[in-house]
């Protein structure tokens, strides 16, 4: 049964404070898992490397490339990796991303929300900022309200 609360929710920002060891600086992919962890983007115990791979294949096109890479691009990138991935799972994982507001979608392209093409770590940094920014904004007006009703003794 889903509590009456849920339907106010608007999103939900995950951010873990991670050590960055010796040995995960050594691989990509070890730095691609890391920074999907980090960024919330996959559980603690996440096994499957769907989203690991996606969120590779979107780096690489925004920092290799220099490109805002569409469907096809992600599909021809897993192609030349030998990876494969069906249609759905890689149109779910790129909702899911859309969701949690790490990339944005016009006319099929994909790119990272507030990229730009010399700063993808500010770019990123500032999407977080921004979402945490407008939950704290109501937070501290709850607060600010259960404030004045402890002062004035309301219920």
């Amino acid at each position: 049964m889903e509590l009456p609360e849920a339907k106010l929710i608007k999103s939900e920002i995950v951010l873990r404070d991670m050590d960055l060891s010796d040995d995960v600086k050594m691989a990509r992919k070890s730095l691609i898992r890391w920074l999907a962890l980090s960024l919330g983007l996959i559980s603690k115990k996440e096994s499957r490397q769907s989203v690991l791979m996606i969120l590779e294949a979107l780096l690489y096109y925004h920092l290799k490339d220099k490109k805002e890479p569409n469907y096809q691009d992600l599909v021809d990138y897993f192609s030349k990796e030998g990876q494969i991935l069906n249609e759905k799972t890689i149109r779910y994982h790129l909702t899911q991303l859309r969701k949690a507001g790490v990339i944005e979608e016009d006319r099929g392209v994909y790119r990272f929300s507030g990229f730009q093409f010399d700063n993808l770590p500010s770019a990123m940094e500032q999407t977080y900022q921004k979402r945490a920014y407008m939950a704290f904004f109501n937070i501290k007006q709850a607060m600010q309200l259960l404030q004045n009703m402890y002062e004035e003794g309301k219920n």
